[in-house]
């Protein structure tokens, strides 16, 4: 009898607390959020993602025009080879791996860049969106909010608080301007 009780206290134990968790559950507010969304939606969302698509275009151009460069001394190579000596021949070979190295260079800082920028403008407006969070938080007394993405199957619409977040993220860089 006595090795069972403390398995008939933690049964009774464990009941009682499945008792009380929907006591406890009524009173608890929630809240749905997709961020993502916000991020898309936003005014700031939309300006970043250009300044993305601005600077994506620059860094473009150029490894473009570097590309041109490396496939012309390519071709000129490849049509020289049997004119040229051999010190010539190992002579341009040398400068075209070299124009080859730095243009893979530059396109990994290229891409390197763009993944910092990028890291940069969404902390940047997730900072705001946190902010606006939270005052809608405050404001209704919402006891735990969702992210939509995270694992969440099903929700009531009425528990979005989406598009609240999206105007006022909206309305404060429009104020911030």
């Amino acid at each position: 009898m006595r090795k069972r009780l403390p398995w008939v206290i933690a049964a009774v134990a464990a009941a009682a607390v499945f008792a009380a968790a929907p006591a406890w559950a009524e009173g608890l507010k929630v809240a749905v959020i997709d961020v993502n969304r916000v991020l898309n939606e936003s005014e700031a969302g939309k300006a970043a993602k250009k300044k993305m698509e601005d600077r994506y275009e620059e860094l473009k151009k150029k490894i473009d025009g570097k590309n041109d460069e490396a496939r012309k001394m390519k071709e000129d190579l490849d049509k020289q080879k049997i004119l040229l000596g051999k010190e010539k021949l190992k002579e341009k070979e040398d400068a075209f791996n070299a124009r080859v190295a730095e243009l893979r260079q530059l396109t990994q800082e290229a891409e390197k860049e763009m993944q910092t920028r990028q890291s940069e403008l969404t902390r940047d407006i997730l900072k705001v969106i946190e902010g606006q969070v939270n005052k809608i938080v405050e404001k209704e007394k919402i006891d735990l909010v969702l992210e939509r993405t995270s694992g969440v199957i099903h929700f009531d619409p009425s528990l979005d608080i989406t598009t609240k977040v999206l105007d006022l993220v909206n309305k404060e860089k429009a104020g911030g301007k």
